[in-house]
């Protein structure tokens, strides 16, 4: 949710039990923008008040400051209001918001608690910690807290939307459309439901829902980059290639680094044998993000296709070093070793591959061709027929086989 947006929802959450601001320094510390207000605020903290009007408006200087992105400072006022009202509730919830903006997880779910314990009526702590645990992948404690927090107004809209979102992430996506459609009944207009449910129609495969869900997203927001990005891969799928460049790269001009729309084009103009503009994609998401395995190996099958097996080994192995637990890489770098004819080097590759993850037929289908120009032919045979056992689709499987004379 947008900073600002949120700072009016917590506005409105004070109400009426606010201290009336009376001239127009006063209002001008509430309304207009954070450059606005900041300035206003401090003048009022410079006079005389009463400690529930102090509070209030360090309150509201905090949201200022939070709308203008400086967290750290709407935290310092956030935390002097609170000295002077300790079970604020609402100041409670922005100073969790902010700490939680920070990455200071335990420092925000503490917050949120106390929150939820000072106002056990209010919806809005309950959903926004539910939002916070979810980053932490506990779906099912955030399922509950969005629970709790529909029992006490099932009209938040947002707290149908955190459900779905928590049993998405768990990979009930039927209950999780059916939590998108509430939240979309509430508010028509709810970009990120839309964009919620067509991730779980993406995880379906059911392309054609999230292409519908995902241009309404866009149509809401023209500058929603993570709408863009996720349409230009259901476009992909879609087998809408240009379509599908063309939202990347929109994506892409949102945004200062976006690193993962880079990777995937890459791959996209690497799969169209684009490979000058697939290498500098590559090149650049290395740049953005050079800790991310994928994009070494992204780039380093590319080197192969391109003919260029020792950058795309020294890539791969960079890959490698990165996460030394993730079986493509080996897989991708026996492929490497086999054509350029490393053949001991290729079956060491292709067996930490298969002893890693050993439920991938193509891991077996090149072992097998390993094997096979290694002259180990029952050993090749037996691994093209369990890549069939697999899948018995594995139609290199089915080749490798006749070209050997065995019955698949």
């Amino acid at each position: 949710m947008p900073r600002a947006f949120r700072s009016l929802l917590l506005l409105a959450a004070l109400g009426a039990a606010s201290p009336a601001l009376a001239d127009a320094t006063d209002q001008a510390c509430s309304t207009g923008t954070a450059e606005r207000r900041i300035p206003a605020c401090t003048k009022v903290l410079d006079r005389v008040l009463a400690k529930s009007t102090r509070a209030t408006v360090l309150f509201r200087r905090g949201l200022a400051y939070a709308d203008k992105g400086d967290d750290n400072h709407a935290i310092e006022d956030f935390t002097a209001s609170l000295n002077l009202r300790p079970r604020d509730a609402t100041t409670l919830n922005a100073r969790a918001e902010a700490f939680g903006r920070l990455d200071k997880t335990d420092e925000a779910l503490a917050d949120y608690a106390s929150a939820i314990d000072a106002d056990k009526a209010a919806a809005l702590p309950l959903i926004n910690r539910g939002f916070a645990l979810i980053q932490l992948d506990r779906d099912e404690d955030a399922i509950r807290d969005f629970n709790a927090a529909i029992d006490l107004d099932s009209r938040q809209a947002e707290a149908w939307k955190g459900r779905a979102d928590a049993y998405r992430g768990l990979g009930n996506h039927i209950s999780a459309l059916e939590d998108y459609d509430a939240a979309l009944r509430i508010d028509k207009t709810y970009k990120n439901a839309f964009y919620g449910r067509a991730r779980s129609f993406i995880d379906m495969k059911d392309y054609g829902h999230a292409l519908t869900d995902l241009q309404k997203a866009v149509e809401l927001d023209n500058e929603f980059d993570s709408g863009y990005f996720s349409r230009a891969y259901v476009r992909w799928q879609l087998g809408d290639t240009d379509g599908a460049i063309e939202d990347y790269t929109k994506a892409i001009g949102l945004v200062t680094e976006f690193p993962a729309a880079r990777l995937e084009r890459g791959q996209l103009f690497a799969s169209l044998k684009r490979y000058d503009e697939a290498m500098a994609d590559f090149d650049e998401a290395i740049r953005e993000q050079p800790k991310d395995e994928t994009n070494w190996l992204s780039r380093g099958t590319t080197w192969r296709a391109l003919g260029d097996y020792e950058r795309s080994l020294s890539d791969i192995g960079k890959a490698i070093e990165l996460r030394p637990g993730k079986a493509e890489a080996y897989y991708e770098r026996a492929r490497t070793n086999l054509l350029a004819q490393r053949f001991d080097d290729a079956l060491a590759d292709a067996d930490t591959a298969i002893a890693k993850q050993n439920d991938v037929a193509a891991y077996y289908e090149t072992r097998a061709a390993i094997r096979e120009q290694r002259k180990e032919r029952d050993a090749a045979i037996a691994d093209f027929k369990k890549a069939l056992e697999l899948d018995s689709n594995a139609k290199t499987a089915r080749a490798g086989l006749a070209r050997l004379g065995a019955k698949p």
